[in-house]
């Protein structure tokens, strides 16, 4: 039988995630496709925001699920041109988490049938200029030739990420010592910064035993994160509130399932760093983390310390890969012996009335610019000869 894929409203959050259970146990997915993060998301979204269903049933069955978020409409002078949809996020910095291994829910038994199949769907119901967004992929058929956007319209553009693991399934061959993985410069870092921090105290790692306890440790991660980023004059992921809520209903929920962890590393009785992430088909992915860098005055390295230590829990517990996700951080190649990498992907309208406005709006955009430099400019000359303030209307009359 052919798959049937069908695109609508979404049903009360009780029947979608009894739908999205049933079909999670007859799939592959990675966490992020998962209830326990897609539940957290749509419970944190605005109420009316703009949610579609995306359905593939095969026989009666659904194989396929996936949820498309509206997001905000592109626009040229205030003008909307082009309207945007996303899988599994908003497209709004404010409201949507990083989501990586992003992917449709599908039935294991076929899934690039079925990822096909809804894709071409997507793509077909295109009836405006649109751009639809898939972020976060990290599978390869997302980037397979199985689909002709050109054949609906559309064209397709892809960004692509380097993504950095360690293989825990080595650390635990290795004797449950991931640092003798490591390069010879790394492991003499972390080797001496070992010896500074066990002068102090024992080095030892704890998992959050409780919703409390994990609540409270994310709460010291997010005081150590923001004092380091604030420092460097950047504000700092907890600056959002929309993100400090989701996360902390994604402990309250998913610490009891084992999906949400989070682990603090201690040096004696003081507390050197605290990290968060997700645990789930035997892979850790590493979401957060804070640390103190002021513990020790020379050699600190509490990042490298704290990490290599929690790949040896890990490994512990049976897990096969200790996941630092996207990113070009110097730590994450340092710590890593596995390369991934992470797809966005773009299916954007084949129109010439698009393709001209995306040519137009740099222009416009460097004229804005150089609009509010002369601006400025114009000021501070009038401020230093006094000029009457009648004087700027005239400026403030160009583009």
């Amino acid at each position: 039988m052919s798959i049937v894929v069908k695109i609508g409203g979404l049903p009360e959050i009780a029947e979608l995630e009894n739908m999205w259970h049933d079909l999670e146990c007859r799939s592959r997915a990675r966490f992020f496709v998962t209830w326990s993060w897609i539940g957290v998301w749509l419970a944190n979204l605005p109420q009316a925001w703009p949610l579609r269903l995306m359905r593939a049933e095969r026989d009666g069955r659904i194989v396929g699920l996936g949820i498309l978020a509206g997001g905000e409409s592109k626009k040229i002078c205030n003008v909307p041109y082009c309207d945007t949809e996303h899988l599994h996020e908003t497209g709004v910095r404010e409201l949507d988490m990083v989501i990586e291994h992003n992917d449709f829910l599908l039935e294991a038994s076929s899934e690039d049938e079925i990822r096909s199949a809804m894709i071409s769907q997507w793509l077909k119901q295109v009836r405006r200029v649109s751009e639809l967004s898939v972020p976060g992929t990290s599978r390869g058929e997302w980037l397979s030739d199985a689909i002709d956007p050109g054949k609906y319209g559309m064209q397709r553009f892809d960004m692509t990420m380097k993504s950095h693991a360690m293989d825990l399934g080595e650390v635990k061959r290795s004797g449950g010592d991931p640092v003798s993985l490591l390069d010879a410069k790394t492991r003499a870092k972390i080797r001496r910064a070992m010896r500074e921090y066990s002068a102090l105290g024992e080095l030892c790692v704890e998992t959050a035993s409780s919703v409390v306890q994990g609540l409270e440790w994310l709460d010291s991660l997010e005081m150590l994160h923001q004092k380091r980023w604030v420092a460097k004059g950047e504000p700092g992921c907890f600056s959002n509130p929309r993100f400090v809520r989701f996360h902390r209903m994604m402990i309250a929920r998913n610490h009891g399932n084992g999906r949400a962890i989070v682990m603090r590393v201690n040096v004696g009785d003081a507390a050197l760093g605290y990290l968060y992430g997700f645990a789930d088909n035997e892979r850790f992915y590493l979401y957060q983390c804070g640390f103190d860098y002021e513990m020790v005055e020379k050699n600190s390295m509490p990042g490298l310390v704290c990490h290599v230590l929690a790949m040896q829990v890990m490994a512990d517990r049976g897990l096969k890969m200790y996941d630092f996700m996207a990113g070009c951080s110097g730590y994450k190649s340092a710590l890593s012996n596995i390369e991934e990498s992470m797809t966005w992907t773009i299916f954007r309208s084949n129109s010439v009335r698009l393709s001209l406005i995306e040519r137009v709006n740099p222009i416009l955009a460097k004229m804005r610019c150089h609009k509010k430099r002369l601006i400025m400019a114009f000021e501070s000359i009038r401020t230093r000869s006094d000029l009457p303030t009648t004087s700027s209307n005239t400026i403030n009359q160009g583009i």
